[in-house]
């Protein structure tokens, strides 16, 4: 009896599945053949199109709140490259009708290298909306072709302060392998340089997302989902607005004076180029930056070509992106003297109640009982026997002569070759570490992308720069001429102009060195405060106090009376602004001389440092000093004096 009803059970089991999979494969058939056509119409109708909406970027106010860069709608007119084919000629074509521009400019903003091939190109900004409307309607006509409202950079101050600003671009294929940049995607528009660049996530804001249901033919059936963008935050800088104008107009103007000047024999200056800062030396906050030549940002709120960017931007326009003030690497001159006066004073190479001669020409000491030893003689910068004179008034006058023999006691007493004392060569290098102290030679952490290094010298350095570049640099051994060179801001010293003002802030702030800065404080779009700047001054210069308050005393004596930029201050009113300085004229053949002025001042509980440097402008008083007074006389509200011709003095 068990086994026929076991073989029954076998049967009634089996039957089943049959059923099943019968009942299985017939509904598999009617979906995927009598219904086939129905589910893909539907699936036509449900499909989903997602729109990144961009975010307003964050607005860039100066220290009063005034907008240096603020956003504005436009409607513009992008290309996808991949999605032309070979329809590329006749579209451009057509929308060059349209626009009024040329269809080969169309084609070489097409051509942008900075986008990549699959990503949209906007070669049009601004467009009227009834150019718009017409492209939209007649999409058919316009392959790969799009019309979007977008936020764009505006500049209600034009291209005031815009090396500070920087510009924007597309995120560069470096950035997207890094880790901080994780949430961008190719095409997205990032901060390329200036607060743009180093306030980036700040400023971005989160992009927002619509969702759209579209058919297969692209018409949309209606909106289903949005995601609203989320505006950046606000960047407050330490910039003011009028500051920063002064200090570029003035510039600007003493640079296009000094062409009109001639120095000895090199003929009419060629002022090709220049920067300005101006600082607050109790908190390190920047006023003013300025670098000639400057640059429109607002050309980067559109495409250019390769071809337009080397003629706007390239060598022949004098590099205008670069923003000279802490990328430009130049000899100091005498700028320079004031911080190797402090060394000498606190290492007593020198001092106070001595005085010393300043002949035209000074001979460094050699081997007498040697007949084939070289004698290296060292001149002036006049030819003139100055005489006898104190330390003060050496750095009032300039006086090469009295700081030469500086250089050569530093090699005297402290220095030791590398074969005696391998390990312990930089505690015989005091001078190099004392100015090094004043921020010479490495970044000032300044608050903006690119800043260079600047150089002290040392034997190290020499030795390192030899062996990678024996042709440009035949000697590797330190010499004492390397350290009498260094006295005057000269030989392989290299500063940036923000670098020399943060030395001078330090002189004239008792020797705390403040972190410059351009930030004051960021606030989130609904205007609470996101985090305010935390000024940095705890670093201090390890040199006594009255040797920083001698040398800053003594600079006030190179703008009065037989001091080197006397001429060039003549008739200011020192009375109501208390100003001390220092020129300097730097040596960089062939080309001729690059001029300096570095100025700290003081009145009305304000107190300012600023510096100026000319490329081929001659002498400090004659080109660097003037643009200085003209700056300084803007800040504290005095009449302007004019540009005149000033007798080249060191």
């Amino acid at each position: 009896m068990t086994e026929p009803r076991m073989g029954l059970r076998v049967k009634v089991l089996a039957t089943l599945v049959l059923v099943m999979f019968a009942t299985l494969t017939t509904r598999l058939w009617f979906l995927q053949v009598l219904a086939a056509e129905q589910y893909k119409e539907d699936a036509k109708d449900n499909a989903v199109r997602l729109i990144e909406v961009p975010a307003p970027r964050g607005v860039i106010n100066d220290a009063n709140g005034d907008p240096l860069v603020d956003n504005r709608a436009s409607v513009v007119i992008t290309i996808n490259r991949q999605a032309l084919g070979d329809d590329t000629e006749r579209v451009l074509f057509d929308l060059s009708q349209l626009l009024d521009v040329p269809a080969d400019e169309l084609g070489s903003r097409l051509d942008d290298p900075r986008y990549y091939v699959f990503s949209p190109i906007p070669v049009a900004i601004d467009v009227p909306r009834r150019i718009a409307y017409y492209i939209k309607e007649h999409d058919t006509d316009f392959p790969g072709v799009d019309v979007l409202q977008v936020p764009v950079r505006q500049y209600p101050s034009g291209s005031v302060g815009a090396h500070v600003l920087g510009y924007l671009g597309q995120v560069s294929k470096e950035k997207l392998k890094d880790p901080g940049f994780a949430d961008y995607e190719p095409g997205d528009l990032v901060g390329v340089s200036g607060v743009e660049s180093y306030y980036e996530r700040d400023l971005a804001g989160t992009q927002g997302l619509v969702k759209y249901r579209v058919n297969s033919a692209g018409q949309n059936l209606g909106r289903i989902g949005e995601q609203p963008p989320v505006a950046g935050n606000d960047v407050w800088l330490t910039i003011d607005a009028q500051t920063q104008e002064l200090t570029e107009q003035s510039l600007q103007a003493g640079i296009e004076h000094a062409r009109t000047l001639v120095e000895s024999e090199s003929g009419y200056l060629k002022a090709n180029a220049g920067a300005a800062v101006v600082l607050d030396p109790q908190t390190g906050a920047i006023e003013a930056m300025a670098s000639f030549p400057s640059f429109d940002p607002s050309v980067f709120t559109r495409s250019i070509s390769e071809k337009e960017f080397k003629n706007r931007f390239g060598w022949a326009r004098g590099r205008p992106l670069l923003n000279r003030a802490i990328q430009g690497q130049y000899p100091p001159g005498s700028t320079y003297k004031p911080f190797v006066a402090a060394s000498a004073l606190q290492r007593e190479i020198v001092t106070t109640g001595q005085t010393y001669g300043c002949p035209p020409s000074w001979t460094a000491p050699f081997d007498e009982s040697d007949p084939d030893a070289m004698q290296y003689v060292f001149n002036n910068w006049t030819t003139a026997d100055l005489g006898y004179m104190s330390i003060a008034t050496a750095l009032a006058k300039s006086c090469d002569t009295i700081f030469y023999p500086m250089g050569y006691r530093y090699w005297d007493l402290f220095y030791v070759n590398e074969d005696e004392a391998a390990n312990d060569i930089v505690s015989h290098e005091p001078m190099q570490r004392d100015l090094e102290a004043f921020g010479f030679g490495s970044q000032t952490r300044v608050d903006l992308s690119f800043e260079q290094d600047g150089r002290v010298p040392d034997a190290k350095w020499k030795r390192t720069i030899h062996e990678a570049y024996p042709e440009s640099f035949p000697e590797g051994e330190w010499f004492p001429g390397d350290f009498i060179l260094m006295t005057i801001g000269q030989g392989d010293t290299l500063v940036t102009p923000l670098q020399l003002a943060t030395a001078f802030g330090a002189l004239e702030n008792d020797g705390k060195i403040c972190v410059p800065h351009v930030l004051d404080r960021v606030v989130a779009p609904d205007e609470t405060l996101v985090r305010e700047y935390q000024q940095n001054c705890r670093r201090r210069v390890r040199i006594d106090d009255r040797h920083l308050r001698y040398v800053r005393d003594a600079l006030t004596g190179t703008v009065t009376g037989g001091g080197t930029a006397g001429a060039a201050f003549a008739g200011f009113p020192f009375d109501a602004v208390w100003v001390a300085g220092k020129t300097g004229t730097a040596e960089v053949d062939p080309k001729q001389d690059y001029s300096w002025f570095a100025a700290m001042t003081a009145a009305g509980g304000q107190e300012h440092v600023v510096v100026a440097l000319v490329e081929q402008g001659g002498h400090g008083a004659t080109t660097a000093a003037p643009i200085v007074r003209h700056i300084i006389e803007g800040i504290y509200g005095l009449e302007f004096s004019q540009f005149t011709d000033i007798e080249g003095t060191d």
